[in-house]
């Protein structure tokens, strides 16, 4: 039944061509549209709010200072298209596409109100291209694809107006539809992001592209979601709100039964009034119909109050059903992230179990090995040990038997082992016996310890064997000739019996060659004889090495033997005048004296009479040799014809050379000075001390209180440093470097003060010496008679492990200078 219902409020003025949308049950909304003014159609910008109850409509004229926006006022304008838009976080928006102004001219925009239900209103402009904004007369509806996503689909329309010559000079104007296939249907996806409610473009498909595969896909993913978040956008009424919708249902079938009275009492007073008959009864009539009409009014004052009330109450039970939304799915993602922490934890604590449970085996197995290796290496030194017991009981019965033969070639020899048991006060690295068996070429490789010697074939019988007995000595008094240093370690070779052609000694040095050759000139080859009537052992220099500039080994061919090292000379002496160089030529002359004193009191020999006999009062060993040499035959290094001479004279002379020497011996040059005599000649280095290699070495040993980190340093010998490492056996190696100081006076210290790139929160690092230096002069002298240790630097790490801040390993970095 069509009803005419009160108006209340500012209606709209008569208009054509504009929208109206509805915003929720009872509300809507007209905007633009064209009204006549002094007989002109007029485009206007007007924008009317209207509320419709039973037989009311409120109406609400929105000014233009309430619409905010930047200062943005829509046009007036004419065939647009509107849609109301809705997202599950925002309040309904309306949306306006195209039309034509108040020039005719075409609109390309698209507006966007929102907040047009809560007062609020707000214009923006939202960014389309022309071919969706740019036309008129065309339809615009708003699907709701998810909660945050609407699909705006805009169909067909006019592009503008044109003109058609219809003959006689006269045009008509015309319209131009949109018929590009392209255009004629467009969809507009809108995304609402929930950070800040704004509606954003999220992409335009054209009539070509609804047809295209990934539309089709986007469709059907959306159309699979869309029904299950629709049933959970679907509002079911409480008991309390269908309550209320009887008591209004009643009230307003009670408004209908006033209104229908009304209309009754109505009809009723205008009959009265027309028959002019006014008595008692009817005077009473229209005071109940005033009554009525009052109840009229109550009721609908009910109505609209209990109305607003169960909007309010409607919004409350929106807003608690958005809030136990969120809850619920914070409480899911907290299940999520704790449940993912536990997994995270029973997985750590798996990984634990399996690491220690490695750690365990490797720790049995490390304990099962180390006892092995300890006792195959007893094995190996009873061994050796009964091996050169049984050679030497061998080579003393091979002795007696070939004594009626022994005068054709050699003098009787003790067991080459025997020959260095007379070593004294020297440091020993290591022991070694080889066996020399039948006429091949053999190589002893010993380069754990920085040694290699090479026999010729034919040195021996196929049916002999010699032993070969070498001692490495790291230090001992040892006594090298003025202005060398020592570059090696010190070799004690012995054989238990001569052999036909030499040996060759090759011996680990430690001064660089690359690249410089010119530098061997001043490396030699320096011997002293086993045996001394007093300490320290006297070294002299021997010709005849060789050095390769691309090998760390100096090679020399021996066949007399003692005490054999490798020395650099320091500094090169100015021969200013001729008394200079008579020195030197002197000097030169000393030297060879003392190689054939050295060579005459360790030379292998033999006898053809019973001269051989030990003096009264002596022992056998060193002094047999030195002293019991009958027909010496001696051949130089480099080759040449042997020399026969009478061994008691030749021993007298080189007595009488060895005192000569002993009284204008040079004492040896400490680091930190330079004798006064050597002084004046010293002009130039010869490079052997800056080309010197020297190694770091970094042991670390736990104890209770503290963790101690030892800093070694040598000369970087094979000999040397596997003495340092058995000193530390039970020490767990760390980082080695390699160094070489700039020049003689140099040093290297120890930084601990550089910038750290990881925490050591909770440590304590501490040097025992301040600062940590070590000076080139001791390093230099290990090995010495008075220095039995390497320079050493100790640095105690501490922990505190009961603090919560400590972190769980070390990493400490150290610097570096001079």
């Amino acid at each position: 039944k069509f009803t005419v219902p009160s108006v209340i409020g500012q209606c709209c003025h008569a208009t054509d061509s504009f929208t109206i949308n509805k915003l929720n049950e009872n509300r809507g909304i007209i905007f633009g549209g064209a009204v006549c003014k002094n007989g002109f159609s007029t485009r206007t910008n007007n924008v009317y709010i209207f509320k419709v109850t039973q037989a009311t409509i409120h109406w609400e004229s929105v000014k233009r200072g309430s619409i905010s926006g930047g200062g943005l006022r829509p046009k007036e304008r004419s065939d647009h298209a509107g849609a109301i838009i809705n997202g599950a976080f925002t309040p309904p928006a309306l949306v306006v596409i195209g039309g034509m102004d108040s020039n005719n001219q075409l609109l390309n925009e698209c507006l966007l109100f929102d907040n047009v239900t809560t007062g609020q209103y707000n214009c923006k402009k939202i960014r389309l291209p022309e071919s969706v904004a740019g036309r008129y007369l065309h339809s615009l509806t708003a699907v709701t694809i998810s909660p945050n996503c609407v699909w705006l689909v805009i169909i067909g329309g006019y592009k503008g107006v044109g003109w058609r010559d219809i003959g006689g000079g006269i045009k008509q104007p015309k319209v131009l539809p949109i018929t590009d296939s392209n255009r004629v249907i467009m969809i507009v996806e809108l995304v609402c992001i929930e950070a800040g409610g704004e509606w954003t473009v999220q992409s335009v498909l054209g009539g070509n592209d609804l047809t295209s595969k990934k539309y089709q896909e986007k469709y059907d993913i959306y159309s699979k979601t869309r029904t299950w978040w629709m049933d959970q956008l679907m509002e079911y009424p409480t008991e309390k709100e269908m309550e209320l919708e009887r008591y209004i249902q009643l009230l307003q079938e009670k408004l209908q039964v006033a209104h229908q009275n009304k209309v009754s009492l109505q009809e009723a007073l205008v009959e009265a009034n027309q028959q002019a008959k006014v008595d008692d009864h009817k005077l009473a009539m229209k005071e109940k119909l005033e009554e009525v009409l009052k109840a009229q009014v109550q009721v609908h004052e009910e109505k609209q109050i209990i109305t607003e009330e169960n909007e309010k109450l409607r919004a409350a039970v929106a807003y608690n059903e958005v809030w136990i939304t969120e809850i619920e799915e914070e409480k899911r993602q907290i299940e999520e992230e704790k449940r993912k922490v536990e997994d995270e934890n029973k997985q750590a604590k798996k990984e634990k179990e399996q690491i220690d449970e490695e750690k365990r085996q490797l720790e049995e197995q490390y304990l099962i090995e180390k006892q092995i290796t300890k006792e195959l290496k007893t094995k190996v030194a009873d061994n050796e040990l009964y091996t050169a017991k049984l050679l030497k009981e061998r080579e003393q019965w091979s002795h007696i038997k070939e004594t009626s033969t022994i005068g054709l070639q050699f003098n009787y020899l003790i067991p080459s082992i025997d020959n260095l048991e007379y070593l004294s006060d020297v440091q020993v690295a290591k022991r070694k016996l080889f066996l020399i068996q039948g006429d091949k070429p053999q190589l002893m490789n010993w380069e754990k310890y920085g040694l290699r010697i090479g026999v010729q074939g034919d040195s021996l019988l196929p049916s002999d064997t010699v032993e070969v007995a070498v001692v490495a000595l790291v230090g001992g008094q040892f006594q090298f000739p003025p202005n060398t240093v020592l570059v090696s370690a010190v070799y004690a070779v012995s054989l238990s019996k001569p052999l036909l052609k030499r040996l060759k000694l090759e011996i680990q040095h430690c001064v660089d060659l690359t690249g410089q050759p010119a530098l061997s000139r001043y490396l030699k080859f320096a011997i002293a004889p086993v045996s001394t009537p007093s300490l320290p052992y006297q070294f002299s220099t021997v010709e005849g090495g060789e050095f390769k500039p691309d090998s760390w080994y100096g090679s020399i061919q021996r066949k007399k033997f003692c005490l054999v090292a490798i020395v650099g000379e320091k500094h090169l002496p100015k021969s200013s005048t001729n008394g200079d160089e008579s020195e030197e030529e002197q000097e030169e002359q000393a030297e060879e004296g003392t190689e054939e004193e050295v060579e005459d009191g360790n030379s292998d020999s033999s006898s053809d009479s019973d001269e051989t006999k030990d003096p009264p009062g002596t022992s056998s060993g060193a002094q047999r040799e030195s002293n019991s040499n009958h027909g010496v035959e001696e051949e130089g290094d480099t080759g040449g014809q042997p020399l026969f001479e009478k061994g008691n004279e030749r021993v007298e002379e080189s007595k009488d050379y060895k005192e000569s020497q002993h009284e204008e011996a040079i004492a040896p040059i400490p680091c930190t000075e330079i004798s006064s005599d050597f002084n004046s000649k010293v002009v130039v280095s010869t490079g052997i001390i800056e080309n010197m290699a020297y190694a770091g070495l970094i042991y670390y040993e736990e104890k209770r209180a503290e963790d101690l980190v030892a800093f070694t340093a040598a000369k970087d010998l094979n000999a040397l440093l596997e003495f340092i490492d058995k000193k530390h056996s039970q020490a767990e190696v760390g980082q080695n470097i390699l160094f070489r100081f700039k020049d003689y006076d140099g040093h290297i210290e120890l930084k601990f003060d550089a910038p750290q790139e990881k925490p050591f929160t909770g440590w304590s690092i501490e040097p025992h010496l301040k600062p940590c230096r070590f000076l080139r002069c001791d390093v230099d002298k290990f090995g010495e008679a008075n220095y039995p240790l390497p320079s050493t630097c100790l640095i105690s790490v501490y922990g505190s492990p009961a603090w919560c801040c400590t972190i769980i390993a070390l990493f400490y970095t150290t610097g570096w200078s001079g």
